[in-house]
């Protein structure tokens, strides 16, 4: 048997270790490591189709659905990678879908005042976004030229120790390297949807580790 050494012992909290975080999203019901918020009637349930994964709706007028950890932020800001695996609805002008690292566990991770480092479509915008924020005000919405659709796609996000972000999905750049409104603060997977009207956002796969 292996026994920590005394620097492991006796090493500051604020020590990152290399956490590694992975979730399928399978079976009948969300497993409980996740934290569900509901506003009005939005929704979270496990999609009944192949693949499927969470399902986060929305059927009116203010209605919103979010997951995350309840807080857990084992991220850092520098040297990690966020993976998911993603299907957002058709949107529109009332409509946002956010997937991120975030320090926000109640909402949407595009908020004012947050460390995010994420993707969204919003606002029938026509394209993907790479939202990016340091906690120090307005979480900035970049728009690339990826263009938004209805089909599952992999969204890989890069935190570097030089302070930029870099994005790919299905492995292609999307967007230029982000330098400004970085974070400066741990982070945990957040998945939200916000819809006037009926609306789906589907997640069957999530990953973020410490490199």
């Amino acid at each position: 048997m292996a026994f920590p050494s005394v620097y492991e012992m006796f090493a500051p909290l604020t020590t990152v270790r290399k956490q590694h975080f992975w979730e399928y999203f399978s079976g009948a019901t969300l497993n409980s490591r996740w934290t569900t918020t509901l506003v009005s009637s939005g929704t979270v349930s496990m999609a009944d189709s192949v693949d499927g994964g969470v399902k986060l709706g929305t059927s009116g007028s203010g209605h919103k659905a979010t997951i995350s950890l309840g807080g857990k932020r084992l991220f850092n800001y520098e040297n990690s990678v966020f993976i998911a695996s993603f299907k957002f609805d058709a949107t529109q002008a009332s409509t946002i879908q956010s997937i991120a690292l975030s320090n926000t566990s109640i909402g949407s991770p595009r908020d004012s005042g947050l460390n995010t480092a994420g993707i969204s479509d919003s606002v029938n915008g026509g394209v993907i976004y790479v939202d990016h924020g340091d906690g120090g005000g307005a979480v900035v919405n970049t728009a690339t030229t990826k263009a938004t659709d209805t089909n599952f796609h992999t969204v890989k996000i890069s935190l570097n120790a030089s302070s930029h972000i870099t994005t790919t999905i299905d492995g292609d750049a999307i967007g230029s390297t982000i330098t400004t409104d970085v974070p400066t603060h741990r982070m945990a997977p957040v998945v939200h949807i916000d819809s006037g009207t009926t609306k789906n956002l589907h997640v069957n796969y999530i990953e973020a580790f410490n490199t």
